[in-house]
């Protein structure tokens, strides 16, 4: 049984670091400038891959009540189904979704309606949702 289990996690973590290329590749730009819009600075945090190359600066903003969590500068691995998670702990127990991965490279940002509670949803995940692999994470401070 215990073979067996780790056959499977071997399994997913393979599977989500596969040749698919069904996230992006071609570098964006996002247009998103804080500056710009006056957007205050809340949290931020460093993105580390965990199996998976990702690597990058995330910084959430407060633009007039709307959130916007920006990738800046981002790069990642990349891998199918691949999002980004607003969430309470590394393992997307709880987290809100802030949809597909825009592109594996350049700035991009993820606009939330609503302002969520930050001392609650302390990481940006970049999460394969198909296999429910982690690619890398973010501790917001």
């Amino acid at each position: 049984m215990k073979t067996l289990c780790s056959l499977l996690l071997i399994l997913a973590i393979f599977s989500c670091s596969g040749e698919e290329d069904n996230t992006p590749s071609a570098p964006i730009n996002d247009s998103f400038d804080p500056a710009e819009v006056m957007a205050t600075l809340l949290r931020e945090g460093e993105l580390i891959g965990v199996g998976h190359t990702v690597n990058g600066t995330v910084k959430v903003y407060d633009d007039a009540g709307t959130t916007v969590v920006v990738l800046d500068p981002f790069s990642s691995q990349n891998g199918p189904d691949l999002k980004v998670y607003l969430s309470k702990d590394a393992n997307a127990t709880q987290y809100i979704s802030l949809g597909a991965l825009k592109s594996t490279m350049g700035k991009q940002s993820y606009v939330l309606t609503e302002m969520p509670d930050l001392a609650e949803y302390k990481f940006v995940l970049v999460w394969c949702q198909e296999f429910s692999v982690l690619f890398g994470k973010a501790e917001l401070q």
